[in-house]
């Protein structure tokens, strides 16, 4: 597809409805036991999206949604934005697709196939070591130095080192700890290219380097303690990770978390001298539904975009059609033509 093509494909999205369903803070289902939820920064980023498309945003909580889809009440949509994360029970993060699959709307980000299997770490892990992928070993309770992780749970919470007695009636993951430090890596769907792309990783570093440091629950919570910074992934990491992507059913945007082994502080300026090879890189998990908002690193690794990046250009051609491009509008309208695509 040429930019030509491409720009009539966007102006074809104009003028859509698109509900925005979130999960409202008050909701007090038993199965709704949340540990996070999105507040209006999120909510906003995408209706700002949704009308920079001149497009309708049609903003409702999930409840008064699915009551509206079941008794036939819920006004005419062609999208549906699903923003019903940080639930602790990972059955029910597939509520908003398993309603749009019944009507036949398209959600975005993703069905809940990939929902349920994206955040279920234990199954991730096991695709991604089928795939190729470094996956940290798993440990026995007696070795003390390794890592645990809760199934389900995001932003880091319950993350901790060494082994804990109070997760043994739990969901968890207890593996090897990967000297090194946190790189999350971003992909998006390229409508020019009809393709997904990674796009440039970044890489999570403390104020005082140390291959011992993880990014914890604090440090994602308060947003401070390390530096964030763009970097390259080989040919072969990025393959990998596309193919991690696909098995996964991952057909508009997605996050895959990892560490970069460094087993001294001096290895990491010597690796950010080149593209980060697939040997140095260790799968923790994919993100099917990554926050989007400004200052994210999602926004922060399209910030990172440039010529070598196919989807360069098609960001490009977005700006010449919309004068006030965002972020988020972007991602939204990629997301819109990755599903066209597929359902066609």
């Amino acid at each position: 597809m040429g930019n030509k093509e491409y720009k009539e494909q966007l102006q074809a999205l104009f003028g859509k409805t698109i509900a925005i369903i979130y999960i409202f803070e008050g909701e007090d289902a038993l199965g709704y036991e949340h540990y996070e939820t999105w507040k209006t920064d999120v909510i906003s980023s995408w209706m700002f999206a949704v009308e920079e498309l001149h497009g309708l945003p049609l903003v409702m909580d999930i409840r008064t949604f699915v009551q509206k889809a079941m008794n036939k009440s819920l006004p005419y949509v062609d999208y549906v934005i699903n923003l019903n994360n940080g639930t602790k029970v990972i059955s029910t993060l597939g509520l908003v697709p398993s309603v749009c699959s019944f009507l036949n709307i398209p959600c975005i980000p993703c069905n809940t196939t990939t929902i349920v299997c994206g955040e279920h770490k234990r199954i991730s892990n096991i695709i991604a070591e089928a795939i190729g992928l470094n996956v940290p070993k798993a440990l026995s309770p007696n070795d003390m130095a390794g890592i645990m992780r809760p199934i389900g749970l995001g932003s880091s919470l319950g993350v901790k080192r060494g082994y804990d007695n109070f997760y043994e009636n739990k969901d968890f993951t207890y593996q090897e700890f990967i000297k090194g430090f946190d790189i999350t890596t971003p992909i998006l769907f390229n409508p020019i290219t009809s393709k997904l792309e990674v796009l440039p990783a970044i890489l999570y570093t403390p104020k005082i380097l140390d291959v011992e440091w993880f990014l914890g629950e604090e440090e994602k919570r308060l947003h401070q303690g390390y530096a964030k910074q763009a970097v390259q992934l080989s040919p072969k990491a990025k393959q990998a990770y596309l193919a991690m992507a696909k098995e996964m059913g991952i057909s508009s945007y997605c996050r895959i978390d990892a560490r970069l082994y460094c087993e001294t502080e001096n290895e990491m300026p010597m690796l950010l001298n080149d593209s980060i090879p697939l040997s140095r890189l260790y799968f923790l998990e994919i993100n099917p539904m990554p926050t989007i908002k400004d200052n994210i690193n999602f926004h922060s690794s399209l910030d990172a975009l440039n010529e070598q990046y196919a989807l360069y250009s098609c960001y490009e051609a977005y700006k010449e059609l919309i004068p006030k491009a965002t972020h988020t509008g972007f991602i939204l309208s990629c997301s819109m033509i990755s599903l066209l695509t597929t359902m066609h």
